[in-house]
């Protein structure tokens, strides 16, 4: 509304429009085009063209119009229809956030409206009167814009625009009241390439004609879909980001903020296997598409040296690797963080590079002389601190760094075992290439829950002697693909191993998902998640079953330093040379099917997590008991390694 002093500025023009009566049609269009306006100056304005939904309270009958407003700098031009389908046209004039306007409306005589108020870009509010005689109030809210500013924002612009290969509206909050300009907008092809669109314009809108038709991700802001898209068939971006999503009674599942990205053809089988309770026709928007979105935090990391705790963030840091031969421009070791970290904070390191065992190895901190060697867990950063007190014996200047990894270095393990495995294991490679002398792969899925006849797993245990590796470049430059690419061509990793058994004809099928998130973590890798044998079939992964590796020098017993099995790095990026052995088995870490309810509360999910973490040391897991409808209750546990078990029940 008009402050009062607009209010006696506009008793002192006496401009203001009294009840008009009835004279001929001539003459009254000749009056109303010369009716005055008040005048509003001003050099900034709200832009109010466009369509809309204008009703009043207070006046003796209700009255609701769509109003098609046209503007020209501060003047406006409006046409009214009525529901009854009756027009009527008005004219007015904005200033800054205020809006005045007149509209004919005729009873058993010709009557003029007065309305005057606020305006936004999608509402206006104010007061109406009607001559002298009643008053009341009045809102207005946009169905759709038009112009420079509001052109069919939010609308399906392939309504009009069949020629777009995709288009849509970006908003600056959900409620989906303020367009954002300025926003880029970018598509990413199934082969890593991406395509960047004209930035959104002053209505929010973005548009585009000139690409390949295909499969894409859209990246909007700093946001990336996690679906695929089809364009230009899935190209009306406003179709289906709605405000409030465009959820039905069978469009019904919202993707977590840290679920994985779906696979390129949009199957939710690759993961969701058995029982195949997820599909991608039942995911709904969670609303319209917002520039002020952001990913998920990244997790925090760390680096701990002789017992002095630093937070690290590659962000300003100009970080070079000592592994270029490793290394693709741009990613660096857990070694390479660990050098960073101490040359930011004054601690003096000398390091060699020892040839025969193709690794670094630290001679001393502060000057003192040591067996320096490290821990780390990719998981600290979401909470998984166990994992840091872990001995390793895989090389820490081939390990890649990662968000939310927490290295600490420590003095006094047993370097000298480690390095007599690394140097039988470069002989090897020098004398063969990348050979692994045995590849063991035991699957034997339970028969509780783990392998019902539906599932089609199957339980096999296969040993290969003497596996030529060769590097398939799943994560290197070389290979055009979508994900971040840390390796430099030729880097051989222990996915090879079970690509290079396919290559043999020795495996079927090796079929693997890129994992962004997985149970809630950060990941950005593969997962291996089905493994099929010539002749005898497959074996799938599914929620929380599947298939882990361990892949070492020494025997699956007893590792160089003692070191823990768990490694938890993921398969693709596991350098290797030519270990001694690679062991992959089958792992059954909960109830297959979890997914026939919605998860639990997050700390109960968590719980479950770290349960799993101790079953895996342990050999086995027993669950709670099931207690069935006809009274009989299930016991049921998981064995991961071949063994026996007792099991004792008290009443």
């Amino acid at each position: 509304m008009f402050s009062d002093k607009h209010d006696k500025a506009f008793s002192r023009t006496g401009q203001k429009p009294k009840i008009i009566y009835y004279i001929p049609i001539l003459v009254l269009v000749l009056f109303l085009a010369s009716l005055p306006v008040v005048r509003l100056l001003s050099q900034t304005r709200v832009l109010v063209a466009g369509t809309w939904e204008l009703t009043t309270e207070g006046l003796p009958a209700p009255l609701t119009w769509q109003v098609e407003i046209i503007q020209q700098e501060n003047r406006l031009s409006l046409e009214a229809t009525s529901r009854t389908g009756e027009k009527t046209t008005g004219h007015g004039e904005v200033k800054g956030s205020s809006v005045y306007f007149n509209l004919n409306l005729r009873l058993f005589r010709l009557f003029v409206l007065e309305f005057q108020g606020k305006a936004a870009w999608a509402t206006m509010s104010g007061t109406v009167t009607l001559g002298n005689i009643f008053s009341g109030t009045w809102k207005a809210g946009r169905k759709i814009g038009s112009g420079a500013y509001g052109h069919n924002s939010g609308q399906d612009c392939f309504t009009c625009h069949d020629n777009f290969l995709i288009a849509g509206t970006v908003f600056s909050e959900a409620a989906a009241t303020h367009p954002a300009a300025g926003v880029p907008v970018s598509l990413i092809s199934p082969e890593g390439n991406e395509t960047w669109l004209e930035a959104s314009n002053s209505a929010g809108n973005f548009w585009a004609n000139s690409f390949t038709p295909g499969k894409y991700l859209v990246r909007v802001a700093g946001v990336q879909s996690r679906t695929w898209h089809v364009l230009p068939e899935q190209g009306s971006c406003n179709r289906c980001h709605l405000k409030g999503g465009n959820g039905t009674a069978t469009r019904n599942r919202l993707l977590p903020s840290t679920h994985t990205q779906v696979p390129p053809d949009n199957d939710c089988r690759h993961c969701h296997h058995f029982p195949a309770t997820q599909d991608y026709q039942r995911l709904r928007t969670e609303g319209v598409l917002l520039a002020t979105k952001e990913p998920p935090a990244e997790p925090g990391s760390r680096v701990e040296i002789i017992g002095k705790v630093f937070a690290f963030d590659p962000a300003g840091q100009d970080i070079v690797t000592v592994r270029p031969d490793i290394f693709a421009p741009g990613y660096f070791s857990m070694f390479d963080v660990v050098l960073a970290v101490a040359k930011r904070n004054g601690i003096q390191i000398e390091y060699h590079f020892d040839p025969e065992c193709q690794t670094h190895f630290i001679d001393r901190i502060n000057g003192v002389p040591g067996n320096y060697w490290y821990h780390f867990s990719y998981d600290a950063g979401a909470g998984n601190t166990t994992e840091v007190k872990y001995r390793r014996a895989n090389r820490w200047d081939e390990a890649l760094w990662r968000p939310g990894v927490w290295v600490t270095v420590i003095e006094g393990e047993n370097l000298e075992e480690i390095k007599a495995e690394y140097r039988e294991e470069i002989l090897r490679e020098k004398a063969y290439g990348h050979l692994v002398p045995l590849v063991k792969i035991d699957l034997n899925p339970s028969s509780y829950k783990g392998n019902p006849p539906e599932s089609h797993r199957i339980t096999i245990s296969r040993e290969f002697r003497n596996v030529v590796v060769t590097p398939h470049n799943l994560r290197s430059t070389a290979v055009a693909s979508p994900y971040p690419k840390p390796f430099q061509p030729g880097v051989t990793t222990s996915l090879d191993i079970l690509l290079s058994l396919a290559d043999e004809g020795k495996l079927e099928v090796v079929t693997s998902v890129f994992y962004t998130y997985f149970a809630q973590k950060y990941i950005f890798s593969y997962y291996v998640v089905g493994l099929g044998f010539p002749g005898v079939g497959m074996a799938h992964a599914s929620g929380r079953q599947g298939f882990i590796y361990l892949t070492e020098n020494g025997t699956f017993n007893r590792l160089p330093n003692q070191a823990d099995s768990k490694l938890h790095m993921t398969c693709d990026i596991h350098v290797i040379h030519a270990p001694d052995f690679s062991y992959w088995r089958w792992a059954e870490l909960g109830n297959p099917y979890y997914e026939s309810s919605e998860p639990g509360a997050a700390a109960k999910l968590e719980q479950s997590i770290l349960e799993d973490d101790e079953a895996i040391s342990r050999g086995f897991n027993l669950y709670e008991p099931k207690l069935n409808e006809d009274g009989s209750v299930d016991l049921s546990f998981n064995l991961f390694l071949p063994g026996r078990v007792r099991l004792r029940v008290v009443d």
